[in-house]
Formats: structure tokens, sequence, C-alpha cells
């Protein structure tokens, strides 16, 4: 069990260089303190000493400093073990994320405890940008106040996709569904990408002041992962798409160590305010409840995100022209997730990429292109690597569909996507090149990966290239196994699943008023426009 510490700052000294922390109560198993840059690139020992009943933890300010933000993780050694930890704490609650905050030579350093463990970290950059960041870190930590005091737009839908980096997904197509459905509703996305979006809707950055305010005030909220903050006025409803019918466990069910055991706390509490939690098959109804420990209501009408790829894909060529892809070829997809225990930053993680690109190059026929898409969690991709001229590194699309629909074999290992890849019948292969490690070390399958999966495993590149080289075999191999797949998690992707959630999430369009009337005769232009400055002028007290 790791120490809790009460943390404060330390009395200011004659230096302002050499700010400081007091850890109450004096720990007697401490032996080494040290920080740790989330890049992952750097350590920096942390000096301590008693002072009365606490220990006072110097922090080596210039060695902190940058052109660039940067976030530092403090982290304990207890009892000389060589292993370090997260150091817990608490503070005295002064209302503000940031309790401490100093300034050394034109930059800002300030302490916060994450959201994940209310584990100890220090924040750098230069001071401007330090001010700007805190300011709305602290609007973050502020929010229950927002929710009481802001009043709620009865109209307002915020959507968000992969923590504001897509606009994809569930997300994507139920906002596209309730553009045609409700059009008397206004959307909000908090996206920080470039993409268009249908109706070009107001965008808000994730995290920003405006961000905080809009979330406080909608009556309505879809998201696939979490919001950057917890709670929800009563009236709002809350669906949580999540992002993918689960083959490997997640959350409470998952019983080893990793990222995903240390965020699931912060995960818990923004479940709390989930009103419906949507399911793309019954499986995945019992199993998402359980591991989000979910006790409200479950919409179990299929995935909207599988909407493109039931029946034949009107919008293939578009995808095709979008990306700059050959009409003339077939596509190979390989998309892998991510691997825990691949950690090399904050939610950030190598691409441990087994596969020998040139080999499976050189064995594919002539009309045939390897697409390979790296997990949104991978901090770096094939961006320096020289591939190909029949492979493309596709790293860069938002939304995994639109390479589905295009794609006519998939190969992945323990990614969700292949279930959403079912639905159009075509083949899937397996290439799981550390299936029992993975299985024992890293998370762990709630399916049997030998008995139940729609495609056959290589283990190894040679049996992944021999794979491909037949797939009409392959595909004649599995037709029974893929066909009862199919018949238990896409049975819903019948293409009318954006339609669902809208009907039972939104409800039907509201009969004839004044407000509809006139912003149906006007557009939506003008009221979509007003809708950011609307809410800031709500905001102000």
């Amino acid at each position: 069990m790791l120490p809790v510490f009460a943390i404060q700052p330390a009395g200011e000294g004659a230096d302002q260089r050499c700010p400081a922390l007091l850890l109450h109560p004096r720990p007697t198993r401490v032996t080494r303190l040290r920080l740790r840059s989330r890049d992952g690139r750097r350590l920096l020992p942390l000096h301590f000493q008693p002072e009365g009943d606490a220990i006072r933890a110097e922090l080596p300010a210039t060695a902190l400093l940058d052109d660039r933000p940067l976030r530092w993780d403090v982290q304990i050694e207890l009892d000389g073990s060589g292993v370090f930890e997260p150091l817990i704490g608490t503070t005295a609650g002064t209302g503000h994320r940031h309790f401490f905050q100093q300034t050394v030579d034109g930059h800002g350093i300030s302490a916060y405890l994450s959201d994940s463990v209310s584990s100890l970290v220090l924040f750098t950059a230069p001071l401007q940008q330090h001010a700007q960041t805190v300011d709305v870190e602290n609007t973050r930590a502020a929010f229950p106040m927002l929710l009481e005091q802001l009043p709620l737009q009865d109209d307002l839908v915020v959507f968000e996709s992969f923590l504001g980096k897509a606009y994809a997904g569930n997300p994507r197509y139920i906002y596209e569904a309730l553009r045609r459905m409700r059009p008397d509703l206004r959307c909000v996305w908090a996206y920080n990408g470039e993409a268009p979006i249908p109706g070009d809707p107001p965008r808000v950055k994730r995290g920003s002041t405006a961000y905080y305010r809009l979330l406080a005030q909608a009556r309505y909220r879809v998201n696939n992962i979490l919001f950057a903050a917890h709670g929800r006025k009563a009236e709002t409803r809350y669906l949580q798409t999540w992002h993918g019918t689960p083959l490997k466990r997640l959350g409470y069910d998952i019983e080893v160590s990793g990222p995903e055991v240390d965020a699931r706390e912060n995960l818990y509490r923004e479940s709390r305010a989930w009103t419906h939690l949507l399911s793309e098959n019954g499986y995945s109804s019992t199993i998402l409840a359980r591991a989000f420990r979910h006790g409200g209501e479950v919409l179990e009408v299929g995935y909207p995100l599988a909407d493109p790829l039931a029946g034949e894909a009107a919008d293939r060529r578009d995808i095709l022209c979008r990306l700059g892809l050959p009409g003339d070829h077939r596509f190979v997809l390989y998309a892998p997730t991510w691997r825990d225990d691949r950690q090399v930053g904050h939610w950030r993680f190598d691409f441990d990429l087994r596969l020998d690109i040139d080999r499976v190059a050189a064995a594919l026929q002539p009309d045939q292109v390897l697409l390979i898409r790296a997990h949104h969690l991978v901090s770096r991709g094939l961006q320096d690597r020289p591939l190909p001229s029949n492979v493309r590194d596709m790293s860069h699309v938002d939304d995994a569909t639109d390479l589905c629909v295009i794609a006519d074999v998939l190969v992945t290992d323990y990614s969700s996507i292949f279930f959403d890849f079912a639905t159009t019948g075509r083949p899937i292969l397996f290439y799981c090149y550390d299936m029992e490690r993975y299985a024992k070390e890293v998370r762990g399958f709630y399916l049997d990966m030998e008995q139940d999966l729609p495609g056959p495993i290589a283990r190894s590149n040679e049996e992944l290239i021999e794979l491909l080289s037949d797939l009409p075999t392959v595909q004649a191999a599995h037709a029974e196994r893929y066909a009862a797949f199919r018949k238990r998690f896409c049975a819903l992707n019948d293409g009318r699943a954006a339609e669902r959630v809208v009907a039972a999430f939104f409800g039907p369009f509201p009969p004839s008023n004044r407000f509809t009337d006139e912003r149906m005769s006007s557009g939506s232009d003008g009221t979509e426009a007003m809708l950011l400055a609307r809410s800031c002028e709500d905001a102000q007290p």
C-alpha cells in the first residue's frame, strides 16, 4: 500500500529560484524522490530533507525549465527497492487545481494532483503559456460551481470523440443522424483537429474555458471515452457510446497491473454521470455494465459506426478520392491495438510493429495495397520510415470506419475493430505474435482466442503471408464460425443503428413552435454562430 502525503507549499524563502513543497507526515520508508517528464525522456533527482514533522522536497527549478510546456510526475522509492511509484497526495483544498505556483526566469512552475490516482505532478511552461493553462485547469477544478451557477441550455448538445482528437466513431454517426432527425437541436463539437464536419457546427477546444462552460450547460452530452470534467446537472442526459465490443478485458475486469487499472477510478467517477450506455450486442451489454459499474440504462441497439459497413457502401469511391487512394486496387488493412506495457509517456505508447513490412509488401498481388493504421494512443507511427510503393501509412485518418469501408481484408490482433468489420462479411486475419503474454501479463481476454474468433491466427510473418496468399481458402475454412460470430455480435448492425440511438436518446422532433419555426425559416447558421457567445455571456458573474 503506497503512503499518502498531505502536500503544501513550503514557506517562501529568500531565494525564489529554489521553490519547495512540504510532505506530511514525515516519512520513514522513502529512500529516493525523482521527477519523470511525461514524454519519458528526462529523469531528475529530487532532493529532500527533514523539516519538523514533514520533509522538505526542493524543486530543481532551473533544470525543469524549457521553451515548451512540460509535465513532470513526482515518483518515490520505498525501502530502497529500486522501484519508483507515483507520489500520492492530498492538499488543503484551496479551490484551485494548481495549489502551488512560482515564477522563475520568465517561466511558471506549478503543482497539482492527477485525476487518475491523485499523484503529484509539476507543470512548467513559459510564463504567458503557463498562466493560460493554469487558468483553464483551475476553471476545470471549479466545474462543480459552474454546474450550479450556469443556466441549462435545453437545446444544446456537446459531442466529443477520442478525447477531442477525432471526428469519428459512434459520436460522428449519431451527430450525422441527429442533423437529419432533430434539426431543432444546436450541436457543438469538442474537437481539436482540422477535419471538416458536416453542417460546420461550432467547435470548442477540449479543455478550454469555453469547453467547461458549454459542458456545464448542455442538456445532452455524447462521448466515446470521457469528458475533461466530471459531474452534470440533474437535467442533463449523457450518452456514453464507448468505442468497441470488447475482446480484451476492461475496467474492473482487468486482473493485472497497467495504465488501464491506474486510470479506472477516474473513469468510474466519470461514469457516475452516464445516464445511458450504448451497446452493440447482448454480450457487450453485460460486460460493459459490469466492467464500468454502470447501473443506468443500456441502449442495446447496435453501433452507429458500423452503419456504413452494412450492405454496399455507396461512398467507397468518395472515401478513396478523399484519402488519395487508387480506385482500381484491393486493400489489406492492418489495424493493431496498443500495448499497455509499451508506455513511453503519459497515455502514449510505443508502436510495437512486429510486421515485416517489406516482406509482406513483396508478397502482395500487383493490385493489392497494404494500409497501416496505428492506434490513436501510439506516440509515433511510421512517419520516419520509408515504405514500399504498395504500402500506405493511414494513421492520420481520424475515423477507422472509413478504412473499413474500403478494406477487402482486415488484419488485426486484439483490437475491437474486427467486431465492427465483421458486419461486412469480408475476411479477417489475426496477427498475434504475443498472444500468451498478452493474455497473462498485459490485459487478458473475454473470448477464447482459439475457438471464438471469426478468422485464423498467425503467430509469425511467415504464417500471415501464407494466409494472405489464399484468402478464398481461408474464408471457406472459417465460413461456419464466421457466420456464428456475426449472428452473435453483429445482428443489430443493419445500417439503422444511428437512427435508433437518436430516437431513444433524444426523442422525436418536437411539435411546431415559435422557436423551431423561426430557426427553420432563417436557417441554422445564425443561431449556431451565436452559440459560443451566448454561452460565454451566460457564464459571466
